[in-house]
């Protein structure tokens, strides 16, 4: 039986109960939709669940397969479930969790977080798009379309796939283009003036070029309502444009893709509370307030491209790349007790960032599978950030660029302001084997080595009359009643790491259809700097994970069921943890000490019948800090969070579904129950119960029906089906001595058509 935690609640699922429900019972993702190999094995799994060609391992294996925790989710799951972004998984996958905040996601998998979402931040959880990565949170909250698949992996994956994933990776894999023509296309509408359309042309000009454009436009109202300045938010507006180019011939595979993306909202709607007051009541929400406009834009462009050899005799040659260039301009609402109304936060970044990766392997006709690469990420990044003073009338005209020169008049706005150029370097060399030891036994060996490097130069600048005012006069000239810009501390600094990192594995097939298998992983996070306008360039170092997995899949019963476990535990060394220093108390990341996870996962996917499909997902996960941990909390105290519950880490999660078809002649018409179950978990280490999150259950119906030789569909849906008004983000904001809440979408309903030829 796991151990409890601290501050875990009374009823706290009856550990031992829900380890013997996790034992009985396990998940599978919903991967009804595509099936793998030839089309033999494509009828017999038509008669089962099914089993996903993925690449979690660089190469095309069955999820069945792969030796690691995964759940993998095709185009056509994530439009029956509405999802149409990372954010929205969590609404779905019991092991990962994603909070957002202004804009910006931090993505959990089995209670690892990212904690540091800054300009600077690495996350612990990388989101990939066709083997690019992009540091950014806020990229994470863009819609995806026109998509292959979705492959949640778990655990350190920092030898095989990219850096810095000491908790799990999200990788989406977009439609290529086929040497075949075809077309489809979806039309959404709902409640909340919902509309969101997508569309995808595949145009094969010949047996060897094929050309494919996609395109996506969601739009809905705002979610809730509020008083003041602005009259709603958590609004979306988002259209995005993709189109792929693909050459194969004799060995060689050529791909490109552009692609466009524009979002615009009106920003999230911000319940605040008294900083420390007891939690509110959620049911129903309180009211929302906005003092001062807010909004969130993000345009980006982003090129990608491969190439693929195979023409080596027994070698395959892949290289790899992309350029990724973003502008996003946020604007807060920074009014609260400390300040009066008119204050806003304005934070501005254009991240420019580049991947390349060069990968040679062998084909596997003997025992031994290699294979091997070079990767090389660098990122610059521009950040103006400050705290505006919106009352300082007459001084610059309306959309003039941010200016934080010492003795500026502009100066006289902004009260707290940061003004830095970041620049990410990051090599890595690579390498894993696969040995047949037996035909049933093989071995699995992998390493990393990598060259981190972050500078960043420029200054933070606090001036107080542009906090506080009437503290300082708004009238113009100001310059004659106002001290000049202060510079309290330069931000310059280097960081500059070199880690290895490494895999061992071994795994058995007892039989056909079963796998069980045991590895160990070393994983690394690098450190980098705090933006904090009290702390001069204040670095944090790398973090280290150790973790032990040990787990089984089995396909049973001809197919008809698919039933997989998994036990991990994670030793964290130097773990990133956010703590708040003042006078500015401003949030920053640094190492704590020590932390553990332990967990276990079940996976039950299972065809009970021709039309009735069953699935079932879990997640039982004990977490804590280690001992003698003292982090500074807003206050400026001394907070012991030794044995605390790591953030967004519940103690048990479970999302489940069933669908049943009923024949209707030539069509097929289906009904389709989901839902996801979550503990309460807390937002912060200090694991305060005003931010936490309370236990919740969101439940979704839909109904559709099509064809039997398919070609068109139609879907009414139901999501958030009882209206739960459930947290997505929670925290304490000492500077506006408020707590601060966000939520997740209220219910929605609507209908769905989509056509396919």
């Amino acid at each position: 039986m796991l151990p409890a935690s601290k501050n875990r609640e009374g009823t706290a699922m009856n550990t031992t109960s829900i380890l013997l429900a996790t034992s009985a019972l396990a998940l599978s993702a919903p991967a009804f939709a595509q099936t793998a190999g030839q089309a033999d094995e494509a009828k017999a799994a038509d008669r089962g669940v099914g089993d996903i060609i993925v690449t979690a391992n660089r190469i095309e294996t069955t999820a069945q397969d792969t030796p690691i925790a995964l759940n993998v989710y095709t185009g056509a799951d994530l439009a029956q479930s509405g999802i149409n972004s990372v954010r929205d998984l969590s609404a779905i996958d019991p092991s990962l969790n994603v909070s957002s905040s202004n804009s910006s996601a931090y993505v959990a998998v089995r209670g690892i977080a990212s904690t540091d979402v800054t300009e600077l931040g690495d996350p612990s959880v990388p989101v990939s798009r066709d083997g690019f990565f992009t540091n950014r949170a806020y990229s994470i909250n863009t819609s995806m379309y026109d998509v292959a698949r979705v492959e949640v992996l778990k655990g350190p994956q920092g030898t095989l796939q990219g850096r810095n994933s000491t908790g799990g990776l999200v990788s989406i894999i977009t439609n290529r283009p086929k040497f075949k023509n075809e077309v489809s296309a979806s039309f959404e509408y709902g409640n909340y003036d919902t509309t969101n359309a997508d569309a995808a042309v595949n145009l094969a000009l010949s047996d060897n070029f094929a050309l494919r454009a996609s395109g996506v436009f969601l739009k809905h109202d705002g979610y809730r309502r509020q008083v003041g300045v602005m009259k709603s938010a958590d609004n979306e507006d988002f259209k995005s444009g993709r189109i792929q180019a693909r050459f194969a011939k004799d060995g060689l595979d050529l791909w490109v893709s552009y692609q466009r993306d524009d979002r615009d909202t009106d920003g999230e709607a911000v319940l605040k509370n008294t900083l420390g007051a007891p939690q509110p009541s959620f049911d129903p929400l309180p009211t929302f307030r906005s003092d001062a406009p807010t909004r969130t834009v993000l345009k980006g462009e982003r090129i990608r491209w491969e190439a693929s050899y195979s023409g080596l005799g027994n070698l395959n040659l892949i290289y790899s790349g992309g350029w990724d260039k973003q502008q996003f301009d946020l604007t807060l609402d920074a009014t609260g007790p400390n300040y009066p109304a008119n204050r806003q936060y304005l934070n501005t970044q254009a991240p420019t960032t580049w991947n390349h990766e060069v990968r040679i392997s062998n084909e596997k006709t003997g025992k031994l599978f290699i294979q091997a690469g070079y990767f090389r990420f660098t990122e610059d990044n521009a950040l103006a950030a400050g705290l505006y003073n919106r009352e300082m009338t007459g001084l610059f005209a309306p959309g003039q660029p941010l200016s934080f020169a010492p003795n500026a008049d502009q100066s006289f706005r902004y009260g707290l302001a940061f003004d830095f150029a970041i620049k990410t370097k990051s090599d890595a060399i690579f390498a894993q084997a696969d040995y047949d030891l037996t035909e049933q036994v093989q071995l699995s060996a992998g390493a990393r080595y990598t060259w981190d490097n972050k500078s960043r130069t420029g200054n933070s600048r606090l001036v107080l009359p542009a906090l506080a005012f009437p503290l300082c006069s708004n009238s113009f000239p100001a310059p004659d009643s106002c001290p000049p810009f202060p510079i309290v501390n330069s931000g310059n600094g280097e960081t500059r790491e070199r880690k290895p990192t490494w895999h061992l594995g071994l795994n058995w097939r007892p039989e056909s259809g079963r796998l069980i298998y045991a590895k160990y992983d070393r994983g690394y996070k690098s450190g980098g700097f705090n933006s904090n306008g009290s702390v001069a360039a204040t670095p944090y170092g790398a973090e280290q994970v150790d973790a032990f997995e040990i787990g089984t899949k089995n396909t049973l019963m001809g197919n008809a069921l698919q039933l997989n476990f998994a036990a991990f535990y994670f030793n964290y060394k130097g773990y990133q943890a956010q703590q708040s220093t003042c006078p500015t108390c401003s949030t920053g990341v640094f190492n704590v000490g020590s932390a553990r996870v332990l967990g276990l996962e079940g996976q039950l996917n299972a065809r009970v019948a021709e039309n009735t499909k069953l699935y079932l997902n879990s997640t039982l996960l004990d977490t804590k800090f280690g001992d003698n941990i003292i982090v500074t909390n807003g206050n400026n105290q001394n907070v012991d969070i030794s044995k605390n519950q790591l953030p967004n880490a519940p103690h048990f999660t479970a999302s489940m579904g069933f669908e049943q078809g009923v024949p209707l002649g030539d069509h097929l018409l289906s009904f389709r129950a989901d839902g996801k179950y979550s503990s309460s978990f807390y937002f912060s280490a200090f694991n305060l119960s005003q931010i936490r999150s309370p236990s919740y259950f969101l439940g979704n119906l839909s109904a559709s029906i099509e064809p039997n030789a398919g070609g068109w569909k139609l879907q009414a849906y139901v999501r958030n089906v009882f209206n739960k008004n459930v947290l997505s983000f929670a925290e304490q904001n000492f500077n506006g001595f408020s707590d601060n809440y966000q939520f997740q979408p209220p219910r929605t309903y609507g209908v769905r058509a989509s056509v396919n030829f």
